[in-house]
């Protein structure tokens, strides 16, 4: 069925924007190969293909959840969508869709660490290689299978935010040499598998969480134990805490409870908590937050479901009870890796008109710059583009009275943020006060 779409040759530096399955019309030329959303790894269409109808309606019925398609004025979002990047993340995707495998089907399974290790290292290096592609804009996984994507995003993030956070590993893991603080391959595999000990919850205890999603319960919180238990063997003890400790919360009101000598338990807040796992946190949060597991559940099959809008989501974390359970320098991260409105988004804004985003400010995250679009997504096709129009972009920062109002479709104006005083989510200010010794870098 794919192979009636016809292939367009094209030899210069790709120029994208991305477009839902819902905007995608006959005549678009795809800047990004796609691949299959099940079988991880598996190339359905290569870059340069363009549409047809009969493929659109493939890729919607297999819920192929967006594409990247050439758009004039855009060849900067060829270094932000790299297709390098795009298949190291396929393949840590695979390792980890192995290894649920591997614990689902085997009560002794033997999980490769040193796999899953070169595959974080080979991410690791296409980030180093392309780092302008270290950000987060577009998932790897169908929503049908919520813990494999799950577990891919949370990794994703995680080695995203580490290495953006260099000065804060070298502080926080101050009894080691800097590099090796810095050293985020451990983290990348403690995300992978942080969730496996749900796998190996009784099916009463699944059933019971997925109906009510109560976090106080016994049985679910067992998860972490068993999880911990499970790999600590084999991965380094900073992954294997990271795994046990991923519900903790900043503020002293996660679990587990440390056990003293005396037999006592006690809350772990802070920096008492090792920084992998407030890592993990943070990212887990920011995906549950994103997907719903029962709307993901109930919609998915009904083909309607759309994840909540990253501002929706960066906007709950700030405010409570979700901002006293994360490390605030670790939030910052966030804010600088998964941006609110992420380049390539198409956005309305509040005067009416429609636009691409273009570029975006971590230290003012609602305020992008963007790209006046045509109006209609029949404008996008091949056949409609001018090559040689000029493009009107406005910066948002300095555009005061103009916000952004939609987002891939949905109403987002309840949900712009802006920065209460200067440097609020300005990182690099934070790393420059921590590195001089100066501040209180953990503010809220």
């Amino acid at each position: 069925m794919f192979r009636r779409s016809r292939r367009l040759t094209v030899t210069r530096r790709r120029a994208m924007l991305r477009v839902s399955m819902v905007q995608a019309r006959p005549g678009m030329v795809l800047a990004m190969a796609i691949y299959h959303p099940k079988r991880h790894g598996t190339l359905l269409l290569k870059a340069g293909v363009e549409l047809d109808a009969r493929t659109i309606m493939r890729l919607r019925e297999i819920r192929c959840p967006e594409l990247w398609i050439r758009y004039p004025k855009l060849d900067f979002i060829a270094d932000i969508v790299n297709p390098e990047v795009f298949k190291a993340r396929a393949e840590i995707t695979a390792q980890i869709a192995e290894a649920f495998d591997e614990i689902t089907r085997h009560s002794a399974a033997v999980l490769d660490y040193a796999a899953y290790r070169r595959a974080i290292v080979g991410l690791l290096d296409k980030l180093t290689d392309h780092p302008k592609a270290a950000l987060f804009v577009s998932e790897m996984v169908d929503l049908d299978q919520p813990a494999l994507r799950h577990a891919s995003n949370v990794c994703f993030l995680c080695l995203l935010m580490g290495i953006r956070l260099d000065f804060y590993l070298v502080r926080e893991r101050h009894r080691l040499d800097p590099t090796k603080a810095r050293d985020v391959t451990s983290l990348g595999v403690a995300a992978m598998l942080h969730d496996v000990g749900m796998l190996r919850m009784d099916p009463k205890t699944v059933e019971r969480w997925n109906q009510s999603h109560d976090e106080s319960d016994p049985g679910w919180r067992e998860h972490v134990r068993v999880g911990y238990e499970l790999i600590r063997g084999g991965v380094d003890p900073s992954a294997a805490a990271a795994v046990l400790h991923h519900h903790q919360r900043f503020d002293g009101s996660g679990f587990p409870r440390r056990r003293t000598l005396s037999g006592e338990t006690m809350a772990l807040r802070g920096s008492g908590i090792h920084v992998f796992a407030r890592l993990i946190a943070v990212a887990d949060l920011f995906d549950r937050l994103r997907h719903p597991e029962s709307a993901t559940l109930e919609r998915a099959d009904e083909g309607e479901y759309q994840p909540m809008p990253v501002v929706r989501t960066l906007h709950a974390m700030l405010h409570k009870p979700y901002r006293q359970w994360i490390d605030p320098v670790i939030f910052k991260a966030l804010l600088a890796v998964a941006p609110a409105y992420a380049p390539g988004t198409i956005v309305r804004l509040s005067d009416g008109s429609r636009g691409v985003v273009s570029a975006f400010t971590p230290t003012d995250p609602c305020r992008p710059s963007v790209m006046r679009l045509p109006d209609t997504d029949d404008s996008l096709v091949a056949g409609a583009l001018d090559d040689e129009a000029e493009a009107e972009v406005m910066d948002l920062t300095k555009t005061r009275g103009l916000e952004i109002a939609e987002a891939d479709g949905q109403d987002v104006r309840p949900y712009n943020f802006y920065p209460s005083h200067s440097g609020e989510f300005d990182l690099a200010a934070t790393g420059r006060s921590m590195i001089r010794g100066s501040g209180n870098v953990h503010a809220a």
